[in-house]
């Protein structure tokens, strides 16, 4: 079983008033070596063989990590890049943003996939539409509908469990066909 370490420093927009000349570093450790490292205009580097670096002038800034099951990485947003920066040693890595302390933004991404599923959407990031979009998402398509919905008639169907699982709002839960309950299909609903 593969054991991941993530570790946020920071993610924040900060109010114009702050000084122009400072900056702000957020970046992510990771340990998983057996993964991929992508910094667009580098390609791609596998994480067990990077080397220290900083890049300036991007086609785009993102960098992020990813193999056959897990997504991660940072995305410049707002206002004034800098650098993506990449270190490693001791069997971790860390990719690094740095952006304009005024007014900076970033999204810290956690997907399935490889770099295309930032890829995909760093365009309207940058041109700064990406949130005005329906169900902005970096793991499904843009204006399209990948909620799961279950519809069930109650008279075929005992649901057991906790009701306020299934009260308004986002949740995570676990489905379970429990079998036949006085002759209905009895599904189990619990929080995950």
């Amino acid at each position: 079983m593969k054991k991941i370490v993530l570790l946020i420093l920071m993610l924040a927009v900060m109010p114009a008033s702050v000084s122009a000349d400072r900056t702000l570093q957020i970046s992510l450790t990771l340990n998983n070596t057996d993964a991929n490292v992508y910094i667009p205009g580098q390609g791609e580097i596998a994480a067990g063989s990077l080397s220290s670096a900083t890049y300036y002038n991007m086609p785009h800034y993102y960098a992020c990590s990813y193999d056959s099951d897990f997504l991660a990485g940072l995305v410049h947003s707002q206002k004034t890049p800098y650098s993506i920066s990449v270190s490693s040693g001791n069997g971790l890595y860390t990719i690094a943003l740095n952006q304009s302390f005024e007014n900076s933004m970033a999204f810290v991404v956690f997907s399935r996939g490889d770099w295309r599923k930032i890829d995909n959407v760093i365009d309207l990031i940058e041109e700064g539409i990406f949130l005005e979009k329906p169900k902005p998402s970096f793991g499904f398509g843009l204006g399209r509908t990948y909620e799961i919905k279950m519809m069930l008639k109650y008279d075929l169907v005992d649901f057991i469990g906790n009701r306020g699982v299934l009260s308004k709002g986002d949740r995570t839960v676990v489905v379970t066909n429990n079998g036949t309950v006085s002759s209905k299909a009895g599904i189990l609903i619990r929080p995950m």
